[in-house]
Formats: structure tokens, sequence, C-alpha cells
């Protein structure tokens, strides 16, 4: 899932509490990378599909 860089500070939150909280709430396997396209990141999200569409509806 590709993300806006500036939006990156709100998906992670302070010391990573929102991402634990999506990571907790989903029970998804959420990874943040470096994207090859500029000003954005990419979060990879892994788990069943309700997991992924969970997570995916936490970060939008």
């Amino acid at each position: 899932m590709q993300i806006p860089l500036s939006y990156a500070e709100d998906i992670i939150g302070i010391q990573g509490t929102n991402i634990d909280y999506i990571r907790r709430t989903s029970g998804a396997i959420l990874t943040v990378q470096e994207s090859r396209v500029p000003d954005e990141i990419v979060v990879e999200i892994k788990g069943t599909s309700s997991q992924v569409q969970t997570a995916q509806q936490l970060i939008q």
C-alpha cells in the first residue's frame, strides 16, 4: 500500500503507537518501508483477507 510521506507520521504515531494499534486491532502484520517513488512510503500488510481489509480501513 503506497502512502504519501506526509501521512507517515499519522500512520506510525508517536513511538509507533498508531501502527501498533492497527496491528493489534486487525491482527495483520504491517511493515513500513521506503518507496522507490519520492515522497511516499510502502506499508506492507500480511494476514488473512479479513485482517488485511481491516488494516487497510484503519489506515485510510
